[in-house]
């Protein structure tokens, strides 16, 4: 009986010891997990539009670019949508200036979306001054002291943003975003919660705004919305080839903000945009768009793998959108690829491919 009850403790222990192991991941399964983030629910690429009609939104290369996405890991596509401004000092905002963006193309850009599995995103801008790319009449500037034409302004951006919460409401896009870089109107809150309100009453998918930078710190409507956005261009750097550890620590100055932010209004953040060119000292200022500088494809990937390393478990982070992809990368933006921000076919598209979770 002694020996039995001996035997039978042997076994139990063999059986509780293999249930346990089998329980546990693998040092493999550890090593392959680490640069993932489950908890992102948008593993987001931003689709620009080629302004030609058969090659941008609702094209069939579009359609060629979404199975590539597909392929990365990208599981959201963010599409931008325009109204213009001549000035950033007149308060009409122009809502049909281009018919390569009519509604018929981005209908059927979100259909062929669909049927490829991905979630979308409706992010509209503001583009002022046609083709002069000059930083003082940039929508961040737009702003009016005087209330008669900061009122006529709302009026006309709300038509705007309406249209915009209509298409992705008979769409059923999941997400919209209210405004983008806005910095200087932003800070009239009465005015963006009316705008919000109205919005709901017309679509009720998930709503954001997307902040410049920490400028999210000063915009007091986030309780009318669901995410927290911010477009995340921050220096992690002050000098040319920084090393993975640097580029890392540069995020330590923002990251405890933006985690603050999300605990001040209990919601997550979604980076609406984040991106790096492929040029040597891109971390310095990633958000300008000159591309002086040697090509360095190890930078761009570099400070894309330093961002999956320093929001890694921050389950506070909800997305990131990668700024960015054109619906046809043989067209007249061709050249802009060796040293701009596309991280299409170099090494940080397999930096992100891991980070999203579909690489080895």
């Amino acid at each position: 009986m002694e020996n039995l009850s001996k035997t039978t403790f042997l076994i139990l222990t063999s059986i509780v010891f293999i249930l346990i192991a089998a329980a546990l991941p693998s040092r493999s399964e550890e090593q392959s997990g680490s640069s993932k983030s489950s908890a992102l629910e948008y593993k987001g690429a931003v689709l620009a539009h080629i302004h030609r009609i058969g090659n941008g939104y609702g094209s069939p290369p579009s359609k060629t670019m979404h199975t590539h996405l597909k392929n990365v890991g990208y599981d959201t596509v963010q599409l931008n949508t325009f109204a213009y401004m001549r000035d950033r000092r007149e308060t009409d905002v122009i809502t049909d200036g281009d018919p390569t963006m009519a509604d018929k193309y981005l209908e059927a850009e979100i259909r062929n979306l669909r049927q490829a599995g991905f979630k979308v995103m409706l992010k509209p801008h503001i583009w002022i001054g046609g083709h002069n790319l000059d930083s003082g009449n940039w929508r961040n500037k737009i702003d009016f002291e005087d209330p008669g034409k900061r009122q006529k302004w709302f009026s006309s951006y709300e038509k705007f943003i309406l249209g915009q919460a209509e298409l992705a409401g008979r769409t059923g896009v999941e997400m919209l975003v209210v405004g983008t870089e806005l910095v200087g109107v932003s800070k009239y809150t009465q005015e963006w919660t009316r705008l919000i309100a109205k919005v709901r009453e017309i679509y009720d998918g998930k709503l954001t705004y997307a902040a410049e930078g920490m400028n999210a710190k000063n915009i007091k409507f986030w309780d009318s919305l669901d995410y927290i956005g911010i477009d995340a261009y921050f220096p992690l750097s002050s000098k040319n080839n920084p090393s993975l550890k640097e580029l890392t620590a540069g995020w330590e100055k923002y990251e405890p903000e933006i985690k603050n932010l999300s605990d001040e209004y209990g919601k997550q953040v979604i980076f609406t945009e984040i991106g790096y060119k492929s040029v040597e000292g891109t971390a310095i200022k990633p958000w300008e768009w000159s591309k002086n500088g040697s090509v360095s494809e190890r930078e761009q990937a570099l400070a894309f793998e330093a961002t999956s390393l320093a929001f890694k478990n921050k389950t506070y982070l909800a997305g990131v959108f990668v700024w960015k992809y054109f619906t046809d990368m043989n067209s007249y933006e061709k050249g802009n690829i060796p040293k701009g921000f596309t991280p299409y076919g170099k090494k940080a598209e397999e930096v992100i491919s891991r980070w999203f979770g579909s690489g080895e």
